[in-house]
């Protein structure tokens, strides 16, 4: 099997569909390791805008030094370098806006409880704009994983609804950049990953005289791993988005939830509340239903009935 960053062996349907749900439950998981252990590492505070631009910074370092050492060009030559620094921006508005709502006065829980509201934009975007067609139990999956995070947040609603515009934004900018990245799957995925940092990295390099805080060389070491861990994360990501539609694997989101209960579970040395032991068993059914609907037999029925 063939991991390296490149487009051989994961393009086809049906298939691949498993696989693509395999690298979805990658990212995820990836996504909660950098959230809730790695990120958890740091000593001292510091901006959010310097974490995310020192991840960003240590991704395209890696790039540069793994890919790039030798034709550095491979890395950014592309027929679309708009629409790749736009999807870019995706990834400098989701943490702009969680700061805001933090700012806002949002609690933490209501904010994630608004960002799980991404999936459902996903799917919508991808019907409205890729043309897919997505099956009914593919919105039922994300309803019922819409149901499993507020269960499991058991978020507190501001009084004002203005408050919740900036939850909204990190959700549509999320839905967007995933989006985003379906469209470019016949785009080397090195020159995606690599357009998806210098982006980010090159607006809050603008910032970084005003906010910045040296780090320690424990937290330089903690935040070029979350810039690893990360790159891994979104090398997934784009791999799932590339192998097969979004409804296959959209669902399949919400076992960050479950990873980050976990985290936080071992973390306090306590048990699961009952709100959180349903909105796990809800999540594990919506990921054994989209692992057999991905199945080779499935996906081969599937086929078989477009084609006639």
């Amino acid at each position: 099997m063939n991991m390296a960053p490149g487009r051989t062996g994961w393009g086809t349907e049906g298939g691949e569909g498993q696989r693509a749900l395999l690298l979805m439950f990658v990212f995820v998981l990836a996504w909660a390791l950098v959230e809730g252990v790695v990120g958890a590492q740091l000593q001292n505070p510091y901006s959010l805008m310097q974490i995310v631009w020192c991840r960003y910074a240590a991704h395209l370092v890696l790039m540069l030094l793994v890919w790039g050492w030798r034709e550095p060009s491979r890395l950014w030559r592309t027929r679309r370098p708009v629409f790749h620094l736009l999807r870019s921006l995706c990834m400098l508005v989701m943490p702009l806006s969680f700061a805001m709502a933090v700012y806002a006065g949002d609690g933490m829980h209501t904010v994630w409880a608004l960002f799980w509201i991404a999936p459902v934009l996903i799917l919508a975007l991808a019907a409205g704009w890729l043309r897919e067609s997505v099956p009914l139990v593919a919105w039922l999956g994300v309803g019922v994983g819409l149901l499993a995070a507020w269960l499991m947040l058991d978020p507190r609603w501001p009084g004002s609804l203005g408050t919740l515009i900036w939850p909204l934004i990190m959700a549509s900018s999320f839905a967007l950049y995933v989006v985003m990245t379906r469209s470019l799957r016949d785009e080397p995925v090195l020159t995606n990953l690599f357009y998806t940092a210098l982006g980010v990295f090159a607006v809050l390099s603008l910032a970084m005289p005003w906010s910045w805080t040296v780090p320690t060389l424990h937290d330089a070491l903690v935040l070029t791993a979350i810039g690893v861990v990360g790159f891994g994360a979104l090398w997934a990501l784009d791999r799932a988005c590339e192998a097969t539609q979004l409804s296959g694997t959209t669902p399949a989101l919400y076992l960050h939830l479950a990873g980050m209960v976990g985290i936080e579970s071992m973390a306090r040395g306590a048990g699961l509340s009952r709100r959180e032991m349903l909105a796990l068993g809800l999540i594990a059914l919506i990921v054994v239903v989209a692992w057999m609907r991905q199945s080779p037999g499935r996906a081969a029925m599937r086929a078989t009935l477009k084609s006639k």
